[in-house]
């Protein structure tokens, strides 16, 4: 099976330089068996089929360049599967700068970088530019910063101390063009 379309919620930490993410992945067609993902340094916490119901998950040992295959074991037809995960506060994609190192000096900036296969380390899929995906997104975000996303802006709401910012792309992509900031920008 191949994954054609994510649906990704996630939140930025930056006291701990970490994301807190849930990802929704939409597969060509229904399929059972073991389905293999690119990961590198994350930590997978659960995760469930279309169903709500848990799949078992193998995360294999990091390897120096590839990072970690992480196995979903799918038991039944499944056309969708969620993960809950973090990010590494090192995760090769993702540039976090503290308020001196930017230009403004008070607030934090962060930037992702995936090329060429540092997707896996902000999202477990399948990260080849063979392949090619649509996604939705939302960043939850200090409500003082903003976020920027390669993609349509869908909106942006503020609850308190924080703000919710939505994409769409509906083109297909390549994982390596996955790409978002968050900072003090206008």
């Amino acid at each position: 099976a191949q994954v054609t379309a994510l649906d990704w919620e996630a939140r930025v930490d930056f006291a701990r330089r970490t994301l807190d993410a849930t990802a929704t992945l939409l597969l060509d067609r229904g399929t059972t068996g073991d389905l293999d993902l690119d990961t590198r340094g994350l930590t997978v916490l659960t995760a469930h089929d279309d169903s709500g119901l848990p799949v078992d998950f193998t995360l294999h040992p990091e390897e120096p360049i590839l990072g970690a295959r992480l196995t979903l074991h799918l038991p039944r037809t499944t056309q969708s599967v969620t993960l809950v995960y973090r990010t590494a506060p090192d995760a090769s994609a993702l540039q976090w700068l503290d308020p001196a190192q930017t230009a403004g000096g008070a607030q934090p900036f962060l930037f992702s970088q995936c090329q060429a296969i540092h997707a896996r380390s902000v999202v477990p899929l399948q990260d080849t530019p063979q392949r090619r995906i649509t996604f939705h997104a939302t960043l939850t975000v200090p409500s003082a910063l903003r976020g920027l996303m390669a993609a349509g802006h869908t909106g942006r709401t503020e609850s308190g101390d924080t703000a919710t910012e939505a994409w769409h792309m509906p083109q297909p992509i390549a994982p390596y063009l996955f790409a978002f900031a968050v900072g003090a920008l206008e």
